[in-house]
Parts: structure tokens; C-alpha cells; sequence
């Protein structure tokens, strides 16, 4: 065994062990007049973000931009970009056809749920690291002041010192999976509504579901091309963690990253399919030539939310036990598969005007 696996080896029991113990700790902390105003901050600052899809998908950008070790920062962006798509999708001529108005606000406040709670509980420990950069102390230990899992705290204490991005990226995946897991998923309501829904289903069984990462296989190219993942089983909690650890060895690809940081940079985030695909969608109603892709200012209004009290999912070791294991995937180009998938949809679309 080598120097490098063993202080691998040490860390990971090390951490492990921290983690078993944050769950025996039941102590209350005292929260100094400093402290006091660093949490009252970074709250006014994530409410203000947490206004809508575009807000949020802007926030994890900019943060990422200036802290770029932070690499589940990026992969938020981009998959929040994809929940835009999702939203705006309800208002597009080809899905409106199967789903009716109320079906699809039922569905968009789903979507925009999910967004808002993983923004919510994500969103202010991004602001407390970087304070904790800012004034080189480690805030960690006021987490919980923001509902945030045991679980990250242990976590967030060994990045501050060890700066390992792939495991706090996977500690992320899992701890908002889950957080969206006990507030959402488990929801009657929305098992009922959403997950058994016609137009759910008809993603799920038809493969209209895909989250896009648009880049370009040479720069001199008009047209982006499309890496990423079919999506499927979304009620899933472990297909949806293992989804994320797929999309992170997609997106953080060597070859590729540049060229998916260069599209997130220069195409401003609208919701509307317009941004990647000028060629096939447009955001102006009236251009017939193209498939209308509203942007989300024109597809939905701002929803308020509010947000659930503590209830840690943490209650046990094995539910996060081997959660840094990676899941690296075979990088992808989607492109012919979303085009004919694209196809399918337009053809079902007009079957369906066609039969009513």
C-alpha cells in the first residue's frame, strides 16, 4: 500500500467516524452578536435568490465563478438550467396538447418546488463557506442554524481543510436528494397528482426527460451539440443521487468542461430552449417556423414559498454509508437521440390534434 492510499484510507475513516458522531451530539451552541449577523445575512440573501427558476440557476453560476473548487455550485446551475426547460415545456404547443391547464400547474409547481427546497437548503451553505474563506474561520458549526443536515457539517469541516471537490460534491448530491426525498417526494399529494400524472408518465415511458449539457465539439461551430443523460425513475432516491454522480463525471469531463463553462458564461439563462437551440426553438410566439420555447417570465409567475422545519433525514450512518463512492460515466452526445425524441413528440403532438 502506498503513501497516497493509506492517507486516503486514514481520511476516509477519519471522516467516517466524524460522521457517526455528529449524530450523538444533541448540544445546543451559543451564537455570538457576529455569528448573529453573519446567519441574518446570508438568509436575507438566499430568500432574495430563491425568487424563481432564473434567480436561483444565476446564483449557482455566480458563486461558482468565484469559488471554482466548489464544483456542485456548476453542476446545480446546469441542472437547474434543465428544470427551467421542464417548466417552460408546460407552456410549448407540443406538450400543452396532452396535459390540461390545471395538470400543468400542478406539474410546474412540482418542478419549482423541488428547485426552491434544494435552493433553500443549498444556497446558504455555498454563503457560509464563502465567509468562512472571507474571514479564514471555519463557520461550519453554524449550519444547523439554517435547518442543514448533520450530515453536512462534518463534511463542510473536512473540505475547509482538505479541499477534496468530488467528495463534497457527492456529500451534496446525497444531502438534497434526500432533503427533497422527506419534504416532497414522500408527499402524498404529489404521489398521487405528479408521480402517477399521464404527462409523468408519458416522460418516463417515452424518454422525453433528458438533462442537456450544450457544448460545442469545436469552437468555430454555429451549433451546439448535447452531452448528458436520459432520465428515468425519478421517484427513485438512489437513482436520483446515482443520476447526479453520472451528470457530475459528465460535466466535470476534462476535454469537455471548458466548453460547458463557455455556454453557461455567454448564453444568459431564460428558461427557454431558444438559449441552446435557436435553430429548432424560438422564444417569439409569432414565429411559425420554429417550435415555441417561452421563456419563463412569459410561460409562469413567481410562486411564494414557504419552507418546512427542521427534520433532519440523518437518523442513521447507513443511509449515507459509502456515499463518496464515484459513478464515472462514459461521456456522451446526446444530440441524435434528443432530436429523435424531438421528432416523436412533434408526431404524437399532431396525432393528438388529429384525434380530438
Amino acid at each position: 500500500m502506498n503513501e497516497e492510499t493509506r492517507n486516503k484510507k486514514a481520511n476516509d475513516q477519519f471522516l467516517e467516524q466524524q460522521l457517526k458522531n455528529i449524530l450523538k451530539e444533541s448540544s445546543p451552541f451559543v451564537i455570538t452578536q457576529k455569528e448573529r449577523k453573519i446567519i441574518n445575512t446570508i438568509s436575507n440573501e438566499t430568500k432574495i435568490n430563491n425568487k424563481n427558476n432564473l434567480t436561483r440557476t444565476n446564483a449557482y453560476l455566480t458563486f461558482y465563478r468565484q469559488h471554482p473548487e466548489i464544483h456542485w455550485a456548476f453542476l446545480a446551475h446546469m441542472v437547474s438550467r434543465n428544470g427551467g426547460y421542464n417548466m417552460t415545456d408546460l407552456k410549448s404547443p407540443l406538450l400543452e396538447s396532452f396535459v390540461e391547464s390545471k395538470q400543468q400547474t400542478i406539474l410546474f409547481h412540482f418542478l419549482e418546488r423541488a428547485n426552491a427546497l434544494i435552493f433553500h437548503d443549498a444556497y446558504p451553505q455555498l454563503l457560509l463557506y464563502k465567509k468562512s474563506k472571507e474571514d479564514s474561520t471555519d463557520y461550519s458549526h453554524l449550519l444547523p442554524s439554517f435547518h442543514v443536515s448533520k450530515f453536512m457539517i462534518p463534511i463542510w469541516k473536512f473540505f475547509f481543510t482538505s479541499q477534496q471537490p468530488s467528495l463534497l460534491t457527492y456529500a451534496l448530491i446525497t444531502n438534497e436528494q434526500h432533503y427533497v426525498e422527506k419534504h416532497l417526494m414522500t408527499l402524498p399529494f404529489i404521489k398521487k397528482t405528479v408521480l402517477l400524472s399521464f404527462m409523468y408518465l408519458l416522460q418516463e415511458k417515452l424518454g422525453f426527460t433528458h438533462v442537456l449539457f450544450p457544448f460545442k465539439r469545436y469552437r468555430f461551430l454555429n451549433k451546439h451539440s448535447l452531452a448528458g443523460l436520459e432520465v428515468h425513475d425519478f421517484s427513485s432516491i438512489k437513482t436520483r443521487i446515482d443520476t447526479g454522480k453520472k451528470l457530475y463525471s459528465i460535466l466535470f469531463s476534462k476535454n469537455w468542461l471548458s466548453s460547458f463553462s463557455q455556454f453557461a458564461t455567454k448564453h444568459e439563462h431564460t428558461a427557454s430552449r431558444h438559449d441552446y437551440w435557436p435553430h429548432i426553438f424560438t422564444n417569439n410566439i409569432m414565429d411559425d417556423h420554429k417550435i415555441y420555447s417561452p421563456p419563463l417570465a412569459k410561460a409562469w409567475e413567481d410562486v411564494p414559498h414557504t419552507f418546512p422545519k427542521y427534520q433532519d433525514w440523518y437518523i442513521d450512518f447507513s443511509q449515507i454509508k459509502n456515499f463518496n463512492n464515484p459513478l464515472n460515466i462514459e461521456f456522451q452526445v446526446i444530440t441524435k437521440n434528443v432530436k429523435h425524441d424531438l421528432k416523436l413528440i412533434k408526431a404524437l403532438s399532431t396525432m393528438k390534434e388529429l384525434l380530438t
